[in-house]
C-alpha cells in the first residue's frame, strides 16, 4: 500500500463507517478494520494516525467558476464597495498601480448596488471615469448585469441600433446608451475581452487550488469554457501539462457555455461528449443561461416583482430557442445544465427537456442551476423526467433579506425548497457559485441545515426546508457523483473509488450543527495525493 489510515471515524457515505482505508495507486484499496488495513502495509507505506478524526469523501462543488475566482484578486476588486465614487476610487487606484499594457481590458467584479444608499446601478459615467482610454466593464456580483465604457463598447461593435437577443442594452430619457448592460449583452461584451493563455490558466488553476484542497475540495463541476474565461484547447493543453507532472489540484468537470444556436453548432462538431476526458478534466455538460438574478431583477418570473410592476425579468431564450437548444444537445448525448433562477426560467427549461425527452429517452440528468423559484407541480416533472439541481446553500442568508421586497411573503414561502426537491427525488448537488459565495463546503453544508436568515440572523428561514446533516453531506459528495455519472470513482468510500478524501478535526454528525462552519479540515487527498494539510499532519 502506499498509504494506510487508522483510528479514524470513515464515514464512507455508502452506509457503513469504518476505522480505516488503504490506498494505493491512487484508488481506494480497502475500506475496514485498522488491523485489515495495517496488515496491508510494509515498508514503504506511509502510516497515518487519524487520532479519532472524521473523515468523508472528498468534496465536490457541483457549480462554481474556478478561472473566474482565481482572476478576481488580479482584477479591479469591486466586491465589498458601498458608492458609486468608492467604486471610481478604487478603479482609479488600480489603475494608477496595476502597470496595464496598451489595449489592456479593466474588469471590475463584485459590487451589489443593493447596499449602496441609496441603491443606485453604475452606468457608463461611472467606468468612463475610471479610464476613457482603456475598455472598463464593471460586473455585479451576480454576473447578471454590469456597466461599461466607450471603449469596450467600440470593441465589442456596440452603437445605438444594436440588439441582442436575450439581452439588454439600457438607454436614457433621451433614447442614448448609458453605458449599463444586461444578461446577454453584457456576456456578449466581456467575450470581446482577450481570453487567457495557458500559462495563466495553470496559473489561476495552481493558485484558486490551493483554496479549494484547503476548503477539502477534490473536484468541482465549473463554468470556464466561455465568455471571458478561456478556450476548451488552451484548458485542456494546461491540464495536460499539470496531469504530466502530477500536479493537479483539482478534478475538473468543464462545463461548455454555449448561449446561441450557432455556438452549440460549433460545440457539437468536435468529439466532446458528457464524462469524455482524462481522470483530471472531463467533459461535463453544456451550460445555457435562460435568465438573470434576483438581485439585479433579470430572474424570470411567472409574475410581475412586487417591488416592479411590469417586470418579469429577463427570458434570454423563447421556448422555441430553449425547445432547440435542449433538443440538439440531447440528441448528441450532451448533458445540460440550465441557469434558471426564476421559475419562469425554469418551467421553460423543465418544458424543453419533457418535449427531448418522449422523442428520445435518454438517462443524461438535465440540471437546473440553481431552481431557487418553483413549485411542487414542477418538482414532480422535474423528478418524473430524472432531473436534477445544482443548487447554492449560501444564497439563503444572501438572498433572504430581498424576498420580501422583490416576491412578496407569498412567493417568498416557496423558494429555495430543497426538502421538497430531494424527497420528490430530484437529484441535488451543492454548489458554491464562487466568486459569488465562498467556496467552502462546510459553509453550504451549515446553510442547508440552518438556512440562517442573514449574515447577521441567524434565525432560520423557512425551517421546514432545511436538509439533515446527512442530507447536506450529500449534496456534496454522492449528489455530484450522480449528477455527473461518475458513482463508479468517486463520491463514497469504498473499495476501487479514486482515494479522494477529506478529513475534519471534528465529526460533522455529533458536533451542534451550528457549529458545523467551524470544524477545521485537517487534510485533503485527491488521487491519493495530499493535497492539503493542516498543523496536525504537516
Amino acid at each position: 500500500m502506499d498509504t494506510v489510515f487508522y483510528n479514524g471515524v470513515i464515514h464512507t457515505m455508502a452506509g457503513r463507517t469504518v476505522s480505516a482505508l488503504a490506498v494505493q495507486n491512487g484508488r481506494i484499496a480497502l475500506a475496514g478494520t485498522d488491523e485489515a488495513a495495517l496488515a496491508l502495509a510494509d515498508a514503504h507505506t506511509k502510516k497515518i494516525d487519524l487520532g479519532g478524526r472524521c473523515v468523508l469523501p472528498g468534496f465536490t462543488d457541483s457549480h462554481i467558476h474556478i478561472l473566474q475566482a482565481g482572476m478576481v484578486c488580479h482584477r479591479l476588486d469591486l466586491r465589498g464597495v458601498t458608492s458609486l465614487q468608492e467604486i471610481i476610487d478604487r478603479g482609479q487606484d488600480y489603475v494608477k498601480h496595476a502597470d496595464l499594457a496598451p489595449g489592456e481590458w479593466i474588469i471590475g467584479y463584485g459590487f451589489d448596488h443593493n447596499s449602496f444608499d441609496p441603491p443606485t446601478l453604475p452606468d457608463g459615467a461611472t467606468a468612463e471615469a475610471i479610464s476613457a482610454d482603456l475598455p472598463v466593464i464593471l460586473d455585479r456580483v451576480c454576473g447578471h448585469i454590469g456597466a461599461a465604457n466607450r471603449k469596450a463598447f467600440e470593441l465589442a461593435g456596440y452603437d445605438e441600433n444594436t440588439v441582442i437577443p436575450g439581452g439588454e442594452l439600457d438607454k436614457d430619457e433621451h433614447g442614448h446608451l448609458n453605458g449599463i448592460i444586461r444578461e446577454a449583452a453584457l456576456d456578449q461584451i466581456k467575450r470581446s475581452s482577450p481570453r487567457q493563455t495557458k500559462e495563466q490558466v495553470i496559473a489561476r488553476i495552481q493558485e484558486i487550488g490551493t483554496q479549494l484542497a484547503a476548503a477539502g475540495l477534490t473536484s468541482v463541476h465549473s463554468d470556464d469554457v466561455g465568455m471571458e474565461g478561456t478556450k476548451w484547447p488552451i484548458l485542456k493543453e494546461a491540464f495536460a501539462d499539470m496531469e504530466a507532472e502530477n500536479s493537479c489540484p483539482v478534478r475538473l468537470w468543464e462545463e461548455w457555455e454555449a448561449p446561441r444556436p450557432a455556438d452549440l453548432q460549433w460545440v457539437l462538431t468536435q468529439p466532446l461528449r458528457s464524462g469524455q476526458g482524462s481522470d483530471w478534466l472531463k467533459v461535463g455538460n453544456i451550460k445555457l443561461i435562460s435568465d438573470g438574478s434576483l438581485g439585479a431583477r433579470t430572474a424570470y418570473l411567472r409574475e410581475d416583482y412586487s417591488d416592479d410592476p411590469g417586470n418579469r425579468g429577463i427570458a434570454v431564450y423563447t421556448q422555441e430557442a430553449m425547445d432547440e437548444m435542449v433538443a440538439l444537445c440531447h440528441a448528441a448525448g450532451l448533458q445540460v445544465a440550465c441557469h434558471a433562477i426564476g421559475d419562469g426560467a425554469c418551467e421553460e427549461f423543465v418544458n424543453a427537456v419533457e418535449k427531448a425527452m418522449i422523442r428520445d429517452p435518454k438517462p443524461l440528468c438535465h440540471r437546473v442551476v440553481h431552481c431557487q423559484f418553483g413549485d411542487e407541480a414542477l418538482y414532480r416533472r422535474m423528478a418524473a423526467l430524472g432531473m436534477g439541481a445544482d443548487i447554492q446553500p449560501a444564497f439563503v442568508p444572501s438572498d433572504a433579506p430581498l424576498l420580501p421586497s422583490r416576491v412578496g411573503a407569498e412567493r417568498a414561502k416557496t423558494s429555495y425548497a430543497w426538502k421538497t426537491l430531494l424527497d420528490l427525488g430530484v437529484v441535488l448537488g451543492g454548489g458554491s457559485d464562487t466568486p459569488v459565495e465562498d467556496l467552502s463546503p462546510l459553509w453550504g453544508i451549515h446553510c442547508a441545515v440552518n438556512r440562517p436568515a442573514s449574515h447577521t440572523d441567524n434565525t432560520p428561514f423557512l425551517p421546514e426546508q432545511a436538509l439533515t446533516v446527512e442530507e447536506a453531506v450529500a449534496l456534496y459528495t454522492t449528489g455530484p457523483a450522480r449528477l455527473a455519472g461518475a458513482e463508479q470513482d468517486l463520491g463514497t468510500l469504498e473499495a476501487g473509488k479514486w482515494a479522494d478524501l477529506v478529513v475534519l478535526d471534528q465529526d460533522i454528525f455529533t458536533v451542534p450543527k451550528e457549529t458545523i462552519k467551524d470544524i477545521p479540515v485537517a487534510l485533503t487527498m485527491v488521487g491519493g495525493r495530499v493535497s492539503f494539510a493542516g498543523e496536525a499532519f504537516v
